[in-house]
C-alpha cells in the first residue's frame, strides 16, 4: 500500500510539473524522458481516448502517464503497450472477460499474483503487470533490444502469442499455438502497432 501511495503520488507531481514547464517552455521543448515533450504527451492523451472516449481526463491522464512511465521502465516502445491495452480492453479500467482476466491489459488473477499486482483493477499496478510480463517474454524469446519493435520480429509475434494464451502453448507447439483467437489477437495488435507507428 505504502508503495502504490507514493507511486501514485509521484505520478500525480510528474504530472504536475509536465504541466506547469508546458505552460513556460514552447511545445518542441524537449522535457526529461520519458516525457520527452508536451506535444508527445498530448499525442498518447488523443490515442487513449480515441479508444475510449468515456474516460474522464484524469483517467486518461492516469493511463498515459503509467504507460509513457512502465514503459520507459522497461525498455519497451510505449506504441506496443498502448497497441496491446486497446486490443484487450479497448482501454476500460472495469473489463472482466469471460475467462475471468481483469482491467486494463486483461491480466488473470494467478498472472496478476506472479507480477505482484494485488489489485489488477488498479491502472498503475495492471499496466506495470503487462509491462513486465511484455518484456519478461520478449527476453524469454531472444529480443534483446526492446525499445523499437516496428520491424516486427518474430520475437514480438512469440510474446504476443505467450500474452495471450501462455508461454506453456508456445513451447508445447513451437511456435504461436494454432488457436483461432491467439493468432487473431497476434494479428490485431501487430495491425495496431504498425497504425501506430505510421506504418
Amino acid at each position: 500500500m505504502i508503495k502504490f501511495t507514493s507511486l501514485r503520488l509521484s505520478l500525480i507531481i510528474g504530472w504536475a510539473l509536465i504541466v506547469f514547464f508546458a505552460s513556460i517552455t514552447s511545445a518542441d521543448e524537449t522535457l526529461q524522458e520519458p516525457y520527452k515533450s508536451r506535444a508527445y504527451l498530448n499525442s498518447y492523451y488523443r490515442a487513449v481516448k480515441y479508444y475510449n472516449s468515456n474516460l474522464t481526463h484524469r483517467q486518461t491522464e492516469q493511463i498515459v502517464l503509467a504507460i509513457l512511465h512502465y514503459s520507459y521502465e522497461y525498455s519497451l516502445d510505449p506504441r506496443l503497450v498502448t497497441a496491446v491495452i486497446a486490443c484487450e480492453s479497448n482501454f476500460n479500467p472495469k473489463a472482466v472477460s469471460p475467462a475471468g482476466a481483469i482491467g486494463l491489459a486483461q491480466l488473470m488473477p494467478y498472472t496478476a499474483k506472479s507480477v505482484k499486482t494485488d489489485d489488477p483493477y488498479n491502472i498503475n499496478l495492471n499496466i506495470r503487470g503487462a509491462c513486465y510480463l511484455l518484456k519478461s517474454h520478449l527476453l524469454q524469446y531472444g529480443q534483446e533490444q526492446t525499445r523499437d519493435l516496428s520491424s516486427i520480429p518474430y520475437a514480438l509475434q512469440l510474446t504476443l502469442a505467450a500474452y495471450n494464451a501462455g508461454p506453456g502453448a508456445v513451447s508445447k507447439y513451437g511456435g504461436i499455438p494454432p488457436y483461432r483467437e491467439t493468432q487473431n489477437y497476434v494479428r490485431n495488435v501487430i495491425s495496431e502497432y504498425k497504425r501506430l507507428c505510421g506504418m
